[in-house]
């Protein structure tokens, strides 16, 4: 005779769960403003949160949306630093509302909606994307991110497991070593550029992690939300009233940004990373630029660096044939105040890097003598010109650039304006870039050579 067992039907126990148990008391909009040249209605939510409103045409399936207070790791102390900066990914691993990062991905099975938090050096919040159909799903996530994530044990193990397989070879990737050495040099070895060990991942405090990552999002006062795309204003309110109007304020605006000020060294200092065997090398100069947050200055900085590439492309590319690669970048902490270099980086055989490093800087001298051609700056110009008409029909180009110039304090009517902008380059204001932000009294030159054999 067969056996007795009773078969009981397998049941999946989400099929019957919502991600909202119940949805939000909704919160009001006290105030409506608009900014007519760009298309933009702002909200002013009854719990203080700040929402911009960009309904676009580009994209019929699409909405983003990002929401941001100032603060980030700035504000963690140096001995919290690391905790601070691991906070989201120890929540990304845990899951949010009682729901692991597997039920998550279940229940959100079809539906095209994420949102995920961050935390970076100046700024903390969530960002996420949606099919309009789906942009509720998204805003609930987003809403259990501010008021329900979660912080396990299983969670806290597994990202330890990844961080140590990520980290155990990171010593012996010459790349990786050479990077961390670069950060150090260019910042004094400050503890925000120190490099996560093996050793260290067993320290990590899961409380404190928790603890800052809840501090950050604990009022929503202090937040200031972008949505671009396919959506009407009227059809978006009360889904930001439900899901943002109630997360929990204090009322009033309380986060800034802390003190985390990076310094550069004052004088020129030059390194060799010796590691690895392959047969190339890596060079990076950076001399040291603060533009300060002058919107046309910090243009005009990435007006230079575009024509020093384009210039070096040139002469280390064609002229001496020694070179893979050559990228020039400006770069700096803005909002966070007194930092920013300006980077030039190559590839080439060991042996020709010396005769490339001369070449840069010649050529760094030339333009501060003679500065750009006129045919330099309507290179630049044309390409800048290119690259906006495009951007400008991106909602992602939208949003990001609405938080940058909110985050500055300028007026976002400015990013119409950025085709004049590329128009207002001269030969003489971009020459002056090349006089103030190439000090060739203050520079690094780190270089990654491999080890003889």
């Amino acid at each position: 005779a067969g056996s007795a067992a009773s078969v009981t039907a397998w049941k999946d126990e989400l099929a019957d769960r919502a991600l909202l148990a119940k949805a939000p008391t909704p919160g009001t909009v006290r105030a409506q403003r608009q900014i007519p040249d760009i298309g933009v209605t702002v909200l002013t939510l009854s719990n203080g949160a700040e929402v911009w409103l960009k309904p676009t045409t580009f994209k019929n399936d699409q909405v983003v949306f990002t929401g941001y207070a100032k603060g980030g790791t700035s504000l963690a102390t140096a001995a919290d630093y690391r905790d601070a900066s691991l906070a989201t990914t120890l929540v990304g691993q845990s899951g949010l509302g009682g729901f692991t990062p597997v039920d998550l991905s279940k229940l959100l099975a079809g539906k095209t909606a994420s949102a995920a938090p961050f935390i970076g050096s100046a700024t903390h919040g969530v960002s996420g994307s949606a099919a309009p159909a789906d942009l509720e799903t998204a805003l609930q996530l987003m809403y259990l991110d501010f008021t329900a994530p979660d912080h396990t044990r299983d969670g806290f193990e597994l990202m330890k497991r990844r961080l140590k397989a990520q980290l155990a070879n990171q010593a012996q990737n010459p790349n990786a070593v050479y990077g961390e050495r670069v950060r150090a040099i260019n910042t004094l070895d400050h503890y925000t550029s120190k490099p996560l060990r093996v050793e260290d991942v067993d320290a990590l405090n899961p409380d404190r992690m928790f603890a800052y990552y809840q501090a950050r999002f604990a009022n929503a006062a202090d937040f200031t939300f972008f949505f671009v795309g396919a959506f009407t204003v009227e059809q978006v309110t009360p889904l930001v009233n439900t899901y943002i109007g109630s997360l929990p304020s204090t009322g009033a605006t309380r986060s800034t940004f802390g003190d985390m000020r990076l310094q550069f060294p004052a004088t020129v200092v030059k390194e060799r990373v010796t590691k690895g065997q392959d047969p190339k090398s890596q060079t990076l100069l950076s001399f040291f630029a603060d533009t300060g947050l002058n919107e046309l200055e910090i243009h005009r900085a990435n007006a230079a660096a575009d024509v020093l590439e384009m210039r070096l492309r040139d002469i280390l590319r064609e002229e001496l044939g020694g070179t893979y690669s050559v990228g020039v970048g400006y770069s700096n902490t803005q909002p966070l105040p007194g930092y920013g270099t300006m980077a030039v980086q190559f590839g080439s055989a060991p042996e020709n890097v010396d005769k490339l490093v001369a070449a840069v800087l010649a050529e760094v001298q030339r333009l501060q003598k003679d500065g750009p051609s006129a045919d330099d700056i309507q290179k630049v110009k044309e390409t800048q010109k290119r690259d906006i008409e495009t951007a400008l029909q991106q909602n992602g180009y939208w949003l990001s650039s609405m938080q940058t110039l909110h985050l500055y304090g300028w007026d976002p009517v400015r990013i119409t304006k950025r085709l004049e902008r590329a128009d207002s380059l001269t030969v003489e204001n971009v020459h002056e870039m090349f006089k103030k932000y190439f000090p060739l009294d203050r520079y690094t030159l780190v270089t990654l050579i491999p080890e003889s054999r």
